[in-house]
């Protein structure tokens, strides 16, 4: 709190009275991490879209956003998915926000991919489909983050591979 008082060049007393204790702190980041990421890969995919990317090209230019947030902001990821502030809970209201981030990012994207390949699909496979894709982009974006090299060296790469992967047949249960 102190470090965080002196970057902002305010009194730790401000910082609490202002925002709270740490655990108001992990919660306006938590937000703040969930609305970037968000709002990055909307812009993303608008992008893609507008450029007149196919769906799978969408979906790996979001993965390979999804890998850049992290790369870029690796302590705003950690409150996000990790437990950097014991403070901090994820509670309903926290898990609203992460499902909202995931639903129109993950699942908008998913639907527009399934839409042009498989229009006629089984109820929520677009969440089913999403779901996968977050897990698998999330894996390697975590474990490029923690420092662990992948076998092309190359995270991106290996983010497209495996949103190909999982492309191969999308309705799978």
């Amino acid at each position: 709190m102190r470090r965080l008082a002196s970057e902002v060049g305010a009194s730790y007393q401000v910082v609490y009275s202002r925002i709270g204790g740490k655990g108001a702190i992990g919660r306006a980041l938590h937000d703040e991490g969930f609305r970037r990421l968000t709002e990055w890969a909307t812009r993303v995919r608008e992008t893609s879209v507008a450029e007149g990317a196919d769906e799978t090209a969408v979906l790996q230019s979001m993965g390979r956003a999804y890998l850049a947030l992290a790369v870029d902001h690796p302590r705003l990821f950690d409150v996000m998915f990790g437990v950097p502030i014991t403070e901090f809970t994820r509670d309903d209201q926290a898990r609203a926000v992460a499902r909202e981030g995931f639903r129109r990012t993950w699942i908008t994207a998913s639907r527009a991919w399934l839409d042009a390949h498989h229009p006629e699909r089984p109820p929520r496979s677009a969440v089913r489909l999403a779901w996968r894709l977050w897990t698998a982009v999330h894996g390697i974006t975590v474990l490029h983050v923690a420092g662990h090299e992948c076998p092309s060296g190359d995270a991106a790469a290996e983010i497209d591979a495996a949103i190909d992967r999982n492309l191969v047949d999308p309705l799978a249960r």
